[in-house]
């Protein structure tokens, strides 16, 4: 592996960790002590209702994560922009126009074209040979390994 995409590699895993682990704490910690020292403090009513930061929190979090799960419910499920989303990133991906590496390339591809040549032998009336017919078995205990929960081939380290 090049030294250039070992770089890409350890930006995506320090993205994927940041923003999913710890984005999420931090901006957590930081909208509710922000909300209670500069709203609910300064404001009589309101810090007679939430005397602490502990209560202001306690209850944010109690009706706020709801409202939050709810909401994430309606993008994925409900208002269209996550199909949307999900719409452009199909047409964008690169990897959409070519074989995956895996059991795409080293099985399915070949079996399709396996029959693709076995459909054209069959329309030309010919038969046949033994190399055809070995290709053909090796095929079928590749897909039933992959059926059974097997892997083909060499994944990588740590995927399986």
């Amino acid at each position: 592996m090049t030294r250039k995409k070992i770089g890409f590699r350890n930006a995506y895993y320090f993205r994927m960790g940041y923003a999913i682990y710890f984005a999420i704490a931090v901006g957590v910690i930081n909208t509710l002590s922000s909300t209670y020292y500069l709203a609910v403090k300064n404001f009589p009513l309101t810090h007679t209702i939430f005397p602490t930061f502990t209560s202001y929190a306690i209850t944010t979090i109690f009706l706020g994560a709801p409202i939050v799960i709810l909401t994430g419910w309606l993008h994925l499920k409900r208002i269209g922009t996550f199909a949307a989303e999900a719409d452009i990133t199909n047409e964008i991906h690169p990897y959409n126009y070519k074989l995956a590496n895996g059991f795409l390339v080293e099985v399915f591809g070949p079996a399709y074209l396996t029959i693709l040549k076995i459909n054209i032998k069959k329309v030309k009336g010919e038969k046949l040979d033994e190399k055809e017919i070995s290709e053909i078995i090796r095929l079928e205990e590749q897909l039933k390994k992959l059926i059974e929960g097997g892997s083909i081939g060499s994944p990588p380290k740590g995927a399986i």
